[in-house]
């Protein structure tokens, strides 16, 4: 009896040390410059300045009495949510600026990425894929990875055409 159950953990094994497809948030940039979290102080000293600062919309904050100073910064195609001066990323477009890229690593993710390409880098993620309806009603197939910590959020990859459209890193209201 001890041998079969032995043998059955022995099994299993591979299907638990498989790597997980994570993302990075603090490994993770845009264009090789810009990080997830970055000061507004800094970004306008190193960037000059914002393509234009906007409130939110209400579907891109949870409506929590604290967030009623959150504005979002919009520059090259990127979104930051903004709060007391601090700035952190909430969403790549590539349709807006054709040299913006996001970059992890050695990867990195731009209007040219093809589903077919991120699929064959993500095939776990990619078995999920969702058909999904854009902002302008389009159809879009998203797939989605987790953040490498227990954090509370998600990175949300969504393609057009077999082109990655934009990248969006979705946090869940409480």
């Amino acid at each position: 009896m001890k041998a079969l159950t032995l043998l059955a953990i022995l099994l299993s094994l591979p299907v638990f040390s498989q790597d997980i497809e994570t993302l990075s948030w603090d490994e993770a940039m845009i264009n090789d410059k810009i990080k997830m979290t970055i000061s507004k102080a800094e970004f306008d000293r190193r960037y000059k300045k914002a393509d234009s600062i906007t409130a939110p919309r209400h579907d891109e904050i949870c409506g929590r009495e604290e967030e009623a100073t959150v504005k979002m910064v919009h520059y090259k195609g990127t979104k930051y949510e903004l709060d007391n001066g601090i700035m952190n990323f909430r969403s790549v477009d590539f349709t807006k600026n054709r040299n913006t890229y996001f970059s992890i690593k050695n990867d990195w993710f731009d209007r040219t990425t093809t589903l077919k390409s991120f699929m064959k880098t993500y095939p776990g993620a990619a078995a999920y894929i969702e058909d999904v309806e854009g902002e302008e009603g389009e159809l879009l197939e998203m797939i989605t990875l987790l953040p490498d910590t227990a954090e509370d959020y998600e990175w949300r990859f969504y393609f057009k055409d077999d082109k990655l459209k934009s990248i969006e890193c979705y946090f869940p209201c409480d």
